[in-house]
C-alpha cells in the first residue's frame, strides 16, 4: 500500500513540478535528514521514491552524508551504498569507505550501479583491484586490518578479480590499459593453457601454437623469462633456446640447460621460420598419421571468396532447389585482456564436389550484396542447410555482421547435427557403427562414431584473421563443413537399411518433446556397476603408477630427508605425513594448483595432488616426482600409498619429530619446574608474580613465593596436542593456588593398579609406559627463556596458556616450538599415533 500511495504521489508531483518544487526548495535540512532516516527503514525501492518526491536528490544534499555515516560505522555497506547511489552523493565518499567492502562482501551488483554515471570512479577503481593482483602484494594481510564482516576470501583472489576487472572493463566500456598486472595475469594464463594445450593435450599444431603464444607474450619481459622458464619445466630446452634467441634474452640470466641448447642454434634463424620447419615433428607426424578422419570426395575443390562477383558465382551453385550444404564459421580465439572480442572471420560452405570459403572482412565491405546473398540462403526452404551446434555460429554472426540479423531470425529448413546425434542416442537406433571413445567430443565425435576416425582439431584455435591463411587452415576449414555432408548422406543409407519405416534426418532433428522417447535412466544396479567400474580404474591406475616407480628402483629416503608440496585437496594427508616427521608445505584452500609446482621445483620437493591436477602438474617436475593420491581413500591409508609409492623409511623417533602447526623441526626442551613457572606468569596479575628471577632445576618448593603443584589430574591428560583440543573441551578458570584439589580421577587413579602412584599422560591402565617422544635430535640450546613476557629471547612467544593445569604435575618434560612457540608433551596421543602406524615403522 506504501508503494501504490508513494507512486501515486510521485505523478501527482510530475503533473505540478513548480508547485512542488518550490516547497521542496522551503524544506530545512533537519527536515530532509528526517525524510532521510524514514526512508532507509524501508525496501530500497521506497527509499528511491521518496528520494525523488522530496528533493533529496538534489544538488546540495551533501549534508545528508552525515546519516550515511552513521550506516558504516555499523557496518551497513549495503544500505549506505543504495542511500549514495539514490542521493547522487558519490563525490562524497571514497573507494574504501562503501565499494571496496562490498566487494570484499561479494555485492558486486551493488557497486556497478552505483559507479554506473561516474566514469572517473570506476576507473580509480579499476586501477586499485589491479593493484591487487601485483604478484608481490599482500592482499590477505590488508584485508586482516579492515576487520569487514563477512569477508569472502575465495572470491579475493587474483584469478577472480581478474575475472571481475574484465567484468566492469567490458561493463563500463574502460580502456585495458588501466589494468596492467590483470593483462599480465590472464597472459600469463593463457600462455599456461597454451602449454598445456600442446605438451599434455597434444591437440595444436606448432604453427598454431607459435601464433598464440607470441600474441600472448608481447613485449612484456615477465613473460617473455617465464615462458622459457615453463618450456624448461616441460623438457623442451631447445625450444626455450630458440624463444629465448628470438628475444634476444642474455645469456647469463638463462638456465645452463638453455645457454648450452642455444650453442647450438643458429641466432639469425627467425624463431617463427625454425616453427614451420622442425619444432616438435611428433605433433607434426601425428597430424598428419592415418589417426584422423580425411574425406576421399573432398580432393582439393576449394575456392576462397573475397570479392562480390564471385560471392555471386558462389551463389548460382549453392542455391539450386534440393542442394543440401554443410556450413560452419570461423573466428579468432580470445585468450589475450587485449583481444577481449573477436568477429566471424571465415564462413565455410560445402556442396557435393566444392567448399566455398567467404573471406568475411573482406566482404564486408559490400554490405548490400552480403545481406542479400545470406538472406536468400537462409530463408530459401528448398536448399537444406546442415550444421553442427549453429546456434553458436548464428550469434557471433550476428554480434560481427548486425546487417545480417534480419536474415538470421527468419532462417529455415536448417539441420543441426548435435541434436540428431542426441535424438539417435536417446532412441537407441543403433545407427553408428564405431563406440565413442570418451575423449573427443562435438562434431569429431560423431564422425569417429560413423566413420572410425576422429577429426584432426589441430588448428581449431588458430588465428582465422590472418591472410593468405596456411594450407593446414585451408584444408581443417574445407573439411569441417564438408563432413557435415558425408555425416547427412550416411545416416540417411543407415536409416533406409534400418527397421525404421517412416524416419528420416530430417525427422530426427526436431528436438525431443513430452511424446517422444526419453532417455533412459540408469537403473540403482547400473549405478552400482558403474560406481564399482570407477574404483576398479582407480585401483588400476595406481597399480601402474607403482610399477612405473618399481622400474624406477628408487634409493630409500629417511623420513626426516623426504620433502612433499600438498595440494590443497590433501591438507589431512599432510597433517598426517607431518607426524610421521617428514617435511610438508600445505597449499591453503585458496592456492592455485600451480603453486604446487612453483614450491617444489624452487625447493626441490616431490608433489601430492588428486585428480585433474595432475595431468599438468606431473609435467613440472622429473618423472615420478608428482603423485596422483587415490581420493577414495582416508587420509590414514594415503599414508601407506605415499610411503610405499617414494619408498620412505619413518621410524619410531620420527613420529611428532616435526611441529603440527608450522612444520619445524626444532624444539627446547623445558622441565616441569620451568614450565609451571611460565604457567603462573602467564596466568597471574603482575602484583602477584613472585619477585625471584631464577627457578632452579629440582623440586617444586624451591619457589618459595609459590607453592607447589601437587595431586592434580586432569580427565583431559590423555592427549598429547598443543593444548587446543584439550582446553577446548572446558573453559580453563585459575582459582589460585588454595584451590588445588585431588579430583575423582585422582582418587580412583591412586587407590587403583599403580601401586598408589600417579600415572603419566599416556601410560596404560596395566602400567606399561608409553613410547618415548623426544625429538634429541633437533633441540636447542641457544635460546634463553623471557619469563615475566613468557617468550624466546629471538621473540617467538611461548603459548603456555594452552597448557591444561592438570598436566603440570604429570608430565616430567616439555618440547616447545622454537619457530612457533607451541608446547607439545608425550601423551596418549603419540601413542595412539604410532600404533596407528606401526605398519610403515620401521626400526
Amino acid at each position: 500500500m506504501g508503494m501504490v500511495i508513494l507512486t501515486a504521489f510521485g505523478d501527482i508531483i510530475k503533473k505540478n513540478e513548480k508547485i512542488y518544487s518550490d516547497i521542496i526548495d522551503s524544506f530545512t535540512e533537519s527536515y530532509s535528514l528526517g525524510v532521510l532516516q524514514l526512508a532507509t527503514m524501508g525496501h530500497s525501492n521506497v527509499l528511491s521514491l521518496m528520494c525523488r518526491c522530496f528533493g533529496l536528490d538534489r544538488p546540495g544534499n551533501a549534508h545528508l552524508a552525515s546519516h550515511v555515516r552513521i550506516m558504516l560505522t555499523r557496518h551497513q555497506y549495503k544500505e549506505a551504498c543504495l542511500s549514495v547511489t539514490a542521493l547522487s552523493l558519490q563525490h562524497v565518499f571514497r573507494l574504501e569507505e562503501i565499494v571496496l567492502p562490498l566487494i570484499f562482501q561479494d555485492k558486486v551488483n551493488l557497486v556497478e550501479a552505483y559507479l554506473k554515471p561516474h566514469r572517473d570512479l570506476q576507473e580509480e577503481l579499476i586501477r586499485t583491484l589491479d593493484s591487487y593482483c601485483s604478484k608481490d602484494y599482500d592482499l590477505r594481510s590488508f584485508i586482516d586490518t579492515w576487520e569487514i564482516p563477512g569477508t569472502r576470501l575465495e572470491k579475493l583472489r587474483p584469478k577472480n578479480l581478474s575475472k571481475l576487472i574484465v567484468r566492469l572493463l567490458k561493463l563500463y566500456g574502460l580502456d585495458t590499459n588501466l589494468c596492467p598486472n590483470t593483462a599480465q595475469n590472464r597472459n600469463l594464463g593463457t600462455m599456461r593453457y597454451l602449454l598445456y594445450k600442446k605438451y599434455i593435450d597434444k591437440s595444436m599444431s606448432d604453427d598454431t601454437w607459435g601464433e598464440l603464444v607470441l600474441a600472448a607474450v608481447g613485449e612484456d619481459q615477465f613473460l617473455r623469462t617465464e615462458l622459457v622458464e615453463l618450456l624448461m619445466s616441460y623438457n623442451d630446452a631447445p625450444l626455450a633456446a630458440k624463444y629465448a634467441a628470438h628475444f634476444q634474452m642474455p645469456a647469463d640470466s638463462l638456465h645452463p640447460t638453455v645457454q648450452k641448447a642455444m650453442e647450438n642454434l643458429s641466432i639469425e634463424k627467425d624463431v617463427q621460420q625454425t616453427e614451420k620447419e622442425d619444432w616438435n615433428d611428433e605433433l607434426d607426424t601425428a597430424a598428419t598419421s592415418s589417426q584422423y578422419y580425411s574425406s576421399l570426395t573432398l580432393q582439393g575443390n576449394i575456392t576462397m571468396v573475397t570479392t562480390a562477383s564471385e560471392l555471386e558465382a558462389c551463389a548460382h551453385i549453392i542455391m539450386k532447389p534440393g542442394n543440401i550444404v554443410g556450413m560452419d564459421m570461423e573466428w579468432r580465439p580470445c585468450l589475450t585482456l587485449e583481444r577481449s572480442t573477436s568477429e566471424v572471420s571465415l564462413v565455410q560452405l560445402a556442396v557435393s564436389d566444392e567448399v566455398f570459403l567467404l573471406d568475411m572482412p573482406a566482404l564486408g565491405q559490400d554490405q548490400h550484396s552480403v545481406d542479400q546473398f545470406f538472406s536468400a540462403l537462409f530463408t530459401d526452404p528448398d536448399v537444406i542447410k546442415v550444421g553442427y551446434g549453429p546456434e553458436t555460429d548464428f550469434l557471433m554472426l550476428k554480434k560481427s555482421y548486425w546487417f545480417l540479423g534480419q536474415a538470421i531470425k527468419q532462417r529455415q529448413t536448417f539441420l543441426d547435427m548435435a541434436i540428431i546425434q542426441g535424438n539417435v542416442i536417446k532412441m537407441n537406433l543403433g545407427l553408428f557403427l564405431y563406440p565413442s571413445d570418451k575423449t573427443e567430443k562435438g562434431l569429431s565425435e560423431l564422425v569417429l562414431m560413423c566413420f572410425g576416425k576422429p577429426l584432426n582439431k589441430m588448428e581449431q584455435l588458430s588465428n582465422w584473421e590472418i591472410r593468405p591463411l596456411r594450407e593446414a587452415q585451408i584444408n581443417y576449414a574445407a573439411l569441417d563443413a564438408f563432413c557435415l555432408l558425408e555425416l547427412y548422406h550416411f545416416l540417411e543409407d543407415r536409416l533406409r537399411s534400418s527397421a525404421t519405416p517412416g524416419l528420416d534426418v530430417i525427422k530426427l532433428s526436431y528436438r525431443q518433446g513430452k511424446n517422444k522417447v526419453p532417455a533412459a535412466k540408469p537403473s540403482k544396479k547400473d549405478k552400482k556397476a558403474a560406481k564399482a567400474e570407477r574404483e576398479k580404474q582407480k585401483v588400476e591406475s595406481f597399480r601402474q603408477q607403482m610399477e612405473q616407480i618399481e622400474k624406477l628402483e628408487r634409493p630409500t629416503i629417511p623420513a626426516s630427508e623426504f620433502r612433499v608440496v600438498c595440494d590443497n585437496m590433501l591438507q589431512g594427508l599432510g597433517r598426517y605425513l607431518r607426524a610421521c616427521g617428514i617435511d610438508v608445505k600445505m597449499l591453503e584452500v585458496d592456492d592455485d594448483h600451480d603453486m604446487a609446482a612453483k614450491i617444489a621445483r624452487a625447493e626441490d620437493r616431490v608433489i601430492l595432488t588428486s585428480g585433474i591436477p595432475y595431468n599438468t602438474l606431473k609435467s613440472y617436475v622429473k618423472e615420478g616426482y608428482c603423485m596422483d593420491v587415490r581420493s577414495n581413500l582416508k587420509a590414514y591409508d594415503q599414508v601407506s600409498d605415499v610411503i610405499r609409492f617414494f619408498n620412505v623409511r619413518v621410524t619410531s623417533n620420527d613420529i611428532f619429530s616435526r611441529c603440527q602447526i608450522c612444520n619445524g623441526n626444532e624444539y627446547v626442551e623445558v622441565s616441569a619446574n620451568e614450565m609451571k613457572r611460565l604457567w603462573l606468569e602467564a596466568h597471574l596479575l603482575p602484583t602477584q608474580r613472585a619477585p625471584s628471577k631464577t627457578l632452579p632445576d629440582s623440586g617444586a618448593s624451591a619457589l618459595p613465593s609459590i607453592p607447589p603443584l601437587e595431586d592434580f589430574s586432569d580427565n583431559d591428560d590423555d592427549d598429547f596436542v598443543t593444548a587446543d583440543d584439550v582446553a577446548a573441551s572446558e573453559e580453563f578458570v585459575y582459582k589460585g593456588p588454595a584451590a588445588w584439589q585431588e579430583s575423582s580421577v585422582d582418587k580412583e587413579q591412586n587407590s587403583g593398579g599403580l601401586d598408589g602412584e600417579t600415572r603419566l599422560a599416556g601410560q596404560s591402565s596395566a602400567g606399561k609406559p608409553p613410547i618415548p617422544y623426544s625429538p634429541a635430535n633437533s633441540l636447542r640450546t641457544d635460546l634463553e627463556i623471557d619469563y615475566p613476557r613468557t617468550m624466546f629471547s629471538n621473540g617467538v612467544p611461548i603459548h603456555v596458556k594452552d597448557v591444561p593445569e592438570g598436566v603440570l604435575n604429570q608430565i616430567k618434560v616439555f618440547y616447545i616450538c622454537s619457530l612457533c612457540g607451541k608446547v607439545f608433551w608425550a601423551g596418549g596421543h603419540f601413542l595412539r599415533i604410532t600404533e596407528q602406524f606401526s605398519h610403515i615403522i620401521q626400526d
